[in-house]
């Protein structure tokens, strides 16, 4: 649910104004990082009054969430039949995604303001569990139909697929595609099946 602050009376807000506000809070949040980004900046960047972005949201904070909501959004990825489907359809979302150069810097800029600040970290945790919440789906229901493997850590394999991208995109700055898609599809299924051992390998 979004942060934004609601006016109890008087006019409603711009939502042309809000979007510039969350605009070049985003903008900002790339260039100079999290800790640099302020209202005053951001009121400045956006070309309104410091009360009109205080009308909307009572801090800094609760302004970078909202960027976050309304600029990244989670996939929500339907039952489509097979568990190779829809974590098809899921990386295939998250590389539409990952290709938009504002969303790399807002998701790189999340991480690194999580480090610098745990109050920050409690309050995006909600919007940051989005993402393996929709893949832990996709795997228990592929749990349930017998695709994929009953003991499988599915905690463990959601941050394997979750963060296979993110590596690839933020960390080494190189691009995801169709290809991209069907390797690691291809490399789960081939770990994923019934009849596949859950054992580590034991030293000789």
């Amino acid at each position: 649910m979004s942060r934004q602050v609601q006016r109890r009376r008087g006019r409603p807000l711009d939502d042309g104004t809000t979007t510039a506000i969350l605009d070049a809070t985003l903008e900002l949040w790339g260039e100079v990082g999290y800790a640099a980004v302020t209202v005053d900046a951001v009121a400045t960047r956006s070309g309104v009054s410091k009360p009109t972005v205080y009308r909307r949201w009572s801090a800094k904070r609760e302004l970078l969430i909202a960027a976050i909501e309304r600029f990244v959004v989670p996939a929500d990825v339907p039952d489509l039949g097979t568990f190779r489907d829809e974590v098809t359809e899921f990386l295939r979302n998250r590389a539409e995604m990952y290709r938009q150069p504002r969303v790399r810097r807002m998701m790189a800029g999340v991480v690194a303001a999580c480090t610098e600040d745990a109050e920050f970290h409690g309050e995006v945790q909600q919007f940051l569990d989005r993402f393996p919440a929709a893949m832990r789906l996709i795997i228990q229901r592929g749990i349930a139909r017998g695709e994929v493997r009953p003991d499988t850590d599915v905690d463990m394999l959601t941050a394997m697929i979750n963060g296979s991208f993110y590596y690839r995109t933020i960390i080494e700055q190189k691009g995801v595609d169709e290809r991209s898609v069907q390797f690691v599809v291809d490399t789960i299924m081939a770990a994923v099946p019934p009849g596949a051992r859950s054992d580590p390998p034991r030293g000789r």
